[in-house]
């Protein structure tokens, strides 16, 4: 995902008309895979049937018979996605070996493969806001040509403000655990919905988040990322007290649990191509930057992912509890980094 991130900010890094849209494509094209997948996967795995009686329910699952010799039908899913991803693999070395000798950047292998970063390569940036005096679709603004990241990734103010970004990707891969992880779990073992109400809201929270991600990819180009990011952490405290007064509320408090989840597919449909976006006004997000982005949703998924397991054994409230403290946190930290930007620009100009 970093690597497909970086191509497209590379790519695009000319046209800052255009950048905002693309990284919002890139993560579009990724919730649509998370979203289908299941679907493409099913013919290939056992299906459980649920035989209901008066005392208890019964699961028997289908398991593919394979006394004969025969490939495990999940063991051809995984054949079949393996061969894609070699596929993937060959056609990038192509393209990037025949891009790197048609332009004279490399003359061998090595140079290929280890190529430093070119200090001459100049990396616009996105204005913070519109800017109407774009000359055409896809150029860059005569403002826009003047601006350059003012720090280095590896200075130290870069470094204080990529730690910032950090902590907020990892918060946020920590509501995406929450979400997509135990968010049925939640509904079905703790909230105690039947199965139906459960999954389809769990749907509902996807295809959400995929819909409004639409409307923003074609919003992007005249909407500033801080814009952007202050309205998905308004929507995602809105959701999270919600989700609390659900289990706070006496009585049926399913229409606050429902709402929650489809505001906090709103602020999150975005959030993290936004962060990108947003960081590359002040920093150039080359690839090893883009890289520390993506490996926080690794390091979260390892450790928020199962204290948010174990928080729910202890209390029903733990599941609201966790969002309502991950957003607000993610607030604290973006408006820190907003004010460190701002004095940064300030102090600048004087």
């Amino acid at each position: 995902m970093s690597g497909c991130l970086s191509i497209n900010r590379n790519l695009w890094k000319t046209s800052t008309v255009w950048l905002r849209p693309i990284i919002q494509i890139t993560n579009l094209m990724n919730m649509l895979g998370v979203a289908i997948g299941p679907q493409i996967a099913a013919p290939f795995v056992g299906h459980y049937n649920g035989v209901p009686t008066s005392d208890t329910v019964n699961v028997t699952a289908t398991v593919p018979n394979t006394t004969n010799g025969g490939i495990p039908p999940v063991q051809i899913a995984y054949f079949i996605v393996a061969g894609l991803d070699i596929g993937m693999v060959i056609v990038c070395m192509m393209t990037f070996a025949w891009s790197s000798i048609t332009i004279g950047h490399c003359n061998n292998v090595q140079s290929m493969l280890f190529k430093e970063h070119d200090n001459h390569d100049e990396f616009q940036v996105i204005p913070d806001g519109t800017d109407t005096s774009s000359q055409g679709e896809g150029q860059p603004s005569q403002a826009d040509t003047h601006l350059r990241p003012r720090l280095e990734p590896c200075s130290r103010l870069g470094c204080i403000l990529l730690t910032f970004i950090f902590l907020i990707f990892f918060l946020n891969a920590g509501r995406d655990v929450l979400l997509t992880g135990l968010l049925f779990t939640y509904l079905f073992e703790y909230l105690k919905w039947p199965v139906y109400a459960s999954t389809l809201l769990s749907t509902t929270f996807h295809l959400v988040r995929f819909f409004v991600a639409i409307t923003v990819v074609l919003t992007t180009r005249w909407i500033s990322p801080t814009a952007l990011i202050i309205f998905d952490l308004a929507s995602m405290l809105l959701a999270s007290i919600l989700m609390l007064l659900a289990v706070v509320v006496v009585g049926d408090g399913s229409i606050f649990t429902a709402l929650g989840i489809i505001f906090t597919a709103v602020g999150d449909s975005n959030i993290h191509p936004t962060l990108i976006t947003l960081v590359e006004e002040t920093i150039p997000v080359i690839a090893p930057v883009m890289a520390l982005f993506v490996s926080a949703f690794g390091f979260s998924i390892v450790t928020i992912g199962p204290l948010a397991g174990i928080s729910l054994h202890v209390s029903v409230f733990s599941f609201p509890l966790m969002l309502l403290a991950v957003t607000i946190a993610g607030i604290v930290l973006f408006f820190v980094y907003i004010i460190i930007v701002r004095w940064m620009k300030s102090s600048e100009r004087d």
